[in-house]
Formats: C-alpha cells, structure tokens, sequence
C-alpha cells in the first residue's frame, strides 16, 4: 500500500475528466457503466473511460478526491468538470436545483491552503444554471448556527466538501455544477423530499457537462469584403 501511495503507477487517460462524488441516480450510472468502453476500480472509486472523457465516481470530501487525483498522468493538464450535491444556505433555494458555482470560499479550517480567500471558477453559458457562491467545509459538524450565520453574512450560497481544496490542487480554475439536497437552517437540516428531482436535475446536469465536451466549438468565418 506504501508504494501505491507514494510512487504510484499514473494512468493515461482522456483529456477531459468528470468528477463526481456521488451519482444519484442509480439506474443512470448503471447504464453508463455498460456504455463505457472501460471500467477501473482505483481506491474504492470508479474509474468509467469513454473516448473523450473519464467519469470519476465514488469518493467523499478533499482527502480522497485529492488522492485518486494524483494516480492520473498530467492532472492538471486534463479540462475538470465537477458534479456533485450540496446544502443550500439561501431560503430561495429551498428544491433540488442544479447551481454554477462561480466562486468558491474557504473558511477557517481549511486556511492552510492557501492565503486566498475564494477563487472564480469557470462559466458555463447555459442560461438554466443560476450562479452561486461557495464555501467548503470537512466535515459537517464545523456547521454549528454561529458558522452558518457568518457564511450568510459572506453571501454564501451552498455548503459543499471538495471544490476549495480542488481549486488550490489544480492551479487553475474548473467547471463545477452542483445540486442541492437540503436546506441549512440554525435550527437544522430540512432535507428535499423530493428524491426523483433530485435525479433528474441531476442527470440533466450530467449531460449538459457531456453536451459542453462532445460538442465542437464553433467558429464564424470572417466577413470578406
């Protein structure tokens, strides 16, 4: 195990990766594993390899995200899309709705990382994705009534477990879509009942990041005169 961690064999893999933490919608992800063109198992995550992309699935806050990272060739070369679920801090935010995180914050605990406070992340020009603004946490306990409070004077939109971190790995700003699961109140956590949302706006989320890859840019032809 010491030697896979420390020296580890890194894999070749497409130049675009999508990363997810969870996919919610079990039947979906079934049938995209039987699409795939390979399937790996790297630290009880799954590795799905199609001819331009990479779903990475299966792993839970920074620690084991960062780690599978390092086992791919050139990581930071790769174009990363995020997809993942998150809490919601605005009261109107209150359904599972898919959110463009276009800026991500740190809070105390994670302050090692770097000086920086919050980073852009990249836009997606799609006009069905509100953007919202972030913050990451380790674990949920740190969600105590006086930290929600501070992170709803900060304007903070949604609480979630990866994309700080990320961000500071990387170097480099990343596309990342989030869908919230509940609402964070003082006085608890209101879950979305509405489980069948929840996976719909998942999968559309998920396609529309495998629509922005597949799709190939567009260019106008200059006007000869």
């Amino acid at each position: 195990m010491e030697q896979i961690l420390f020296n580890p064999q890194r894999i070749e893999l497409p130049a675009h990766l999508i990363l997810i933490p969870q996919f919610w919608d079990k039947d979906y992800y079934e049938k995209l594993k039987k699409e795939a063109l390979g399937c790996l198992n790297l630290l009880n995550s799954e590795l799905l390899i199609f001819p331009e992309y990479t779903v990475i699935v299966g792993f839970l806050g920074y620690p084991h995200l960062l780690t599978l990272l390092e086992f791919i060739e050139n990581v930071r070369e790769k174009e990363i899309f995020f997809l993942g679920t998150a809490g919601s801090l605005n009261e109107h935010i209150n359904r599972p709705m898919p959110l463009l995180a276009a800026e991500i914050c740190s809070t105390e605990i994670l302050d090692h990382f770097s000086d920086e406070k919050s980073y852009p992340l990249k836009s997606i020009n799609s006009g069905s994705l509100r953007k919202a603004r972030g913050v990451t946490v380790d674990i949920i306990q740190r969600e105590t009534p006086t930290w929600l409070r501070e992170q709803v004077k900060r304007e903070i939109d949604f609480v979630e477990m990866e994309l700080f971190p990320l961000r500071v790995y990387l170097k480099k700003p990343f596309y990342a879509i989030v869908v919230t699961t509940d609402l964070l109140r003082e006085s608890g956590v209101e879950v979305f009942p509405d489980k069948q949302l929840l996976n719909q706006e998942f999968v559309k989320s998920y396609e529309l990041i495998v629509e922005i890859i597949t799709t190939p840019p567009t260019f106008t032809a200059p006007l000869v005169r």
